[in-house]
């Protein structure tokens, strides 16, 4: 019979094993998810608003073409409004909600993606050469000027012409 030296700790009843994770560790992960949404959908969101306004911009370019071509041919902007003298008749996209054409200002209506925005674009016409200069604004409801803001950087035109 031979005896040993080492000493054997006694494992008591409590032979409990960590299986998953604890209150604690779940908590953490929660907050770490929710400040990185705080930061990313913000983001997101900006990049929506940028992608509605451009498919404006597209909806509204087919229309100023078209009081451009109006203006030309009727030496003013009188009849020039939608349905008549080649001026489409007012469509809808994605993010559009309404279109007028009246006397060759051009109004469009955003979709509840741009928290009510309006872009009205008038033309003012240079007798001597006959070209159209187009001034925009945009309108929004409260609380809305970064959006105000977007909108004046996609609708921007230069000084010259359209």
């Amino acid at each position: 019979m031979s005896l040993s030296c080492r000493h054997q700790p006694h494992q008591g009843t409590n032979n409990m094993t960590q299986q998953g994770f604890s209150l604690i560790e779940l908590m953490v992960v929660i907050v770490i998810i929710a400040i990185l949404s705080a930061l990313g959908i913000p983001a997101y969101q900006g990049y929506l608003q940028k992608a509605a306004m451009t498919d404006m911009l597209q909806t509204m370019s087919a229309y100023k073409t078209a009081v451009d071509l109006c203006s030309l041919s009727n030496a003013g902007l009188d009849g020039c409004s939608a349905g008549s003298q080649g001026i489409p008749t007012p469509t809808t996209s994605r993010y559009v909600s309404a279109v007028t054409v009246n006397q060759g200002i051009i109004t469009l209506t955003g979709q509840s993606t741009l928290q009510g925005l309006s872009v009205v674009m008038t033309p003012t016409l240079d007798a001597q050469n006959g070209a159209s200069r187009w001034t925009r604004a945009c309108q929004t409801g409260a609380n809305a000027d970064n959006l105000r803001q977007a909108c004046e950087d996609v609708f921007r035109f230069d000084a010259t012409g359209g």
